[in-house]
């Protein structure tokens, strides 16, 4: 028999700091062409007052606060502040003509250090390739060992 276990009814209740009412020491009117001319304290309050205007009924806010909570919290500053300005596009060439220039030195440097070609690259050796594969007729459809077959096969280079 399973029993019900009784539990006591837990009653969530919000805060709501709604003072509207109250203004900030700055005003909100133009907040994005000002933002960056405040100072940081200014900031956080401006900050912290939209936060609790936004704790109330957000049909109660005036569209000037809705936009300056906008600002504050999506607008391009601090962190968020674009990376474009005079001469942005020119250092992003240059950066990226650096970088694929120096892979490609690297990779030449790399070439150089590197020994002769391997014995299997020889013409000899694919010829030789090209021999075994029709004795011991691998792929007999549409290789080497295939009857009339006119292509290279393992021949893939005309110098030893």
């Amino acid at each position: 028999m399973i029993r019900a276990i009784a539990r006591p009814a837990v009653r969530i209740t919000q805060r709501r700091c709604a003072s509207t009412s109250a203004t900030p020491a700055v005003p909100l009117q133009n907040l994005e062409m000002r933002w960056a001319t405040l100072s940081a304290q200014e900031q956080a309050s401006v900050a912290k007052h939209l936060e609790q205007i936004q704790a109330g009924e957000w049909t109660k806010m005036t569209a000037e606060q809705k936009k300056a909570a906008y600002w504050v919290a999506f607008g391009p500053h601090g962190a968020r502040t674009p990376l474009t300005g005079p001469g942005h596009a020119l250092k992003v060439v240059a950066g990226t003509t650096a970088v694929v220039g120096a892979a490609g030195a690297l990779f030449l440097w790399i070439r150089s250090k590197g020994g002769e070609k391997p014995t299997t690259m020889t013409k000899e050796w694919q010829e030789a390739s090209n021999e075994y594969a029709r004795a011991n007729k691998i792929n007999p459809i549409s290789g080497v060992a295939s009857e009339g077959y006119k292509g290279t096969g393992f021949v893939s280079s005309s110098k030893n």
